[in-house]
């Protein structure tokens, strides 16, 4: 395991930290050869069938020539020996002949010539083939059960029957197709019921199905093993780029980390130069009605005292009328009222104050939630107040129906933040600032528009690179446009911004009424 912290670890996704996962696809790899396989040997064993089946058919179309040919010619005569003995099943006037120099000789019919050329091959060991019917002149013709089934199936249509068979001699493979009566056939066969066209039999040819095995094992031999070469090359070659990946995944998740740890400093940092350009501000705010509180508590005690000294002449009796006068009893006590009140409100503006900062910060609201988007506008400008009460006139035109967005309100603050204090500085003297919101179906918007100098082409493409400023040293970080971009896009929403040299500025930030995956 690569070191690194726990944090990366939930960065890098399950199915590459943990190397259990990846037998799935590994399954799923084995699963998808052994089909293959199987296919393979599926199509090397019907191939390797059909190679011996079409080799039967040929058999079948040789000795169907030689018929034809034989049949065209009435028959062949040969001179009589033991081994070409007469016909005694062949009926025909002319079936023995003696030529003119005494030499017998026999006809040789297409049957005869099978059966002939038949024993032929079977004594060179190589394919049995042989008539058949089911109703055969010669006993030896006759169908076995699986003959009988052929030419059964023949009579209902079919044109040739093949399958494999079990013999003495081990698997036999067999082929059969029909015998057709032709006109040339009913000079012997016509007195038997036939007609032209009829199913007279079947020529059935049989060879060994063992080379057919042997050729077949050879192929399913050397595909198994490709199947499996390719198998473990593909196993060994997605491991080890499993193995790069991972350590490279781990490798990005710490580099993401470094990142989040830069641009976490870099938002504090942006955050710690917001404090104190808002310190001084936030400082005098706070301070003015501070100060005229501390007055009236001065003021207030000498009231007091000069009340508890009356109080003291009337306990014992001694007060009278011209005490009372010269005191200024009744404007003392109008005035005391009076500053009790104004203390009262100068102390509900530093609370207000106080609370308009907690909002802004968000402290005790660091989750996504839904929030109201115009009270973050409300309160951050009364944060940044002090900023731009003095260089222009505030208008807002918010949205009254507009919907509560899913956010972080305390990032989303900083971003309007950034955008009144651009606004604020884009103002050179005295100028107008309009903060608006707005919605659609899908988005919220808040808009920040100034009357300021305004920016042309070449800086407004810039504006949302760190660091980047036309500021004076000293005077901005470059970061906040930066850092608005950046939480915005974490958002899922975008910046639009236009602006012309001397028009002023403005800039629209659009968030999602559905929260982004994302952000969350």
């Amino acid at each position: 395991m690569l070191s690194t912290s726990t944090a990366n670890l939930r960065a890098v996704p399950q199915l590459i930290r943990e190397r259990r996962w990846w037998l799935l696809p590994l399954v799923l790899w084995g699963i998808i050869v052994a089909l293959s396989l199987e296919l393979q040997i599926d199509k090397i064993r019907e191939q390797s069938t059909q190679v011996a089946i079409e080799g039967a058919r040929n058999m079948f179309r040789m000795v169907m020539l030689t018929r034809n040919w034989n049949a065209s010619h009435g028959g062949v005569y040969v001179p009589v020996t033991p081994e070409t003995p007469p016909n005694p099943y062949l009926e025909h006037s002319r079936r023995d002949i003696t030529t003119t120099d005494g030499v017998a000789m026999t006809m040789v019919n297409p049957a005869y010539m099978t059966r002939l050329i038949a024993g032929m091959a079977a004594s060179d060991g190589g394919v049995v083939f042989r008539l058949t019917s089911l109703r055969p002149i010669r006993p030896a013709n006759m169908a076995d059960d699986w003959e009988r089934r052929a030419l059964e199936a023949f009579e209902h249509g079919e044109k040739e029957t093949m399958g494999t068979e079990p013999s003495p001699h081990g698997t036999i493979l067999r082929y059969m197709a029909p015998l057709l009566v032709q006109e040339s056939c009913l000079a012997c066969h016509a007195k038997q019921g036939y007609k032209a066209g009829d199913i007279r039999g079947g020529l059935s040819v049989s060879q060994s199905y063992a080379p057919v095995q042997a050729t077949t094992r050879d192929g399913i031999r050397q595909t198994t093993l490709a199947h499996g070469t390719a198998f473990l090359l593909v196993l060994a070659v997605s491991w080890g780029l499993l193995e790069l990946l991972r350590r490279r995944w781990f490798e990005l998740a710490g580099k993401m980390r470094e990142l989040e740890e830069a641009h976490g400093q870099l938002l504090q940092s942006e955050k710690m130069a917001s404090i104190g350009v808002l310190a001084a501000g936030v400082a005098h705010e706070i301070n003015n009605p501070v100060g005229f509180v501390n007055s009236n508590l001065g003021t207030l005690k000498t009231y007091t005292d000069e009340l508890i000294t009356l109080l003291e002449a009337c306990r014992t009796g001694k007060a009278t009328e011209a005490d009372f006068v010269a005191v200024e009893f009744d404007y003392l006590k109008t005035d005391s009222a009076d500053l009790i009140r104004e203390s009262r409100d100068g102390l509900e503006r530093v609370r207000k104050i106080v609370a308009d900062l907690k909002d802004f910060s968000r402290l005790d609201q660091a989750e996504w939630q839904e929030a109201d988007l115009n009270a973050g506008i409300e309160c951050t400008l009364n944060v940044v107040w002090n900023e731009l009460k003095y260089k222009a006139e505030v208008v807002r035109e918010y949205d009254p129906e507009l919907p509560k967005v899913p956010c972080l309100p305390a990032q989303i603050n900083q971003v309007i933040m950034n955008l009144l204090i651009n606004a604020a500085h884009a103002i050179d003297e005295r100028g107008t600032i309009t903060v608006r919101s707005g919605h659609d179906a899908q988005w919220a918007w808040i808009e920040v528009a100034d009357t300021g100098h305004g920016m042309p082409p070449e800086v407004l493409k810039r504006i949302f690179d760190p660091f980047y400023t036309t500021k004076p040293v000293g005077k901005g970080t470059g970061l906040g446009l930066s850092i608005s971009y950046d939480i915005v896009s974490k958002h899922g929403g975008r910046i639009d911004v236009s602006s012309k040299p001397g028009g002023g500025t403005t800039l629209r930030v659009n968030l999602p009424l559905v929260a982004a995956d994302m952000g969350r």
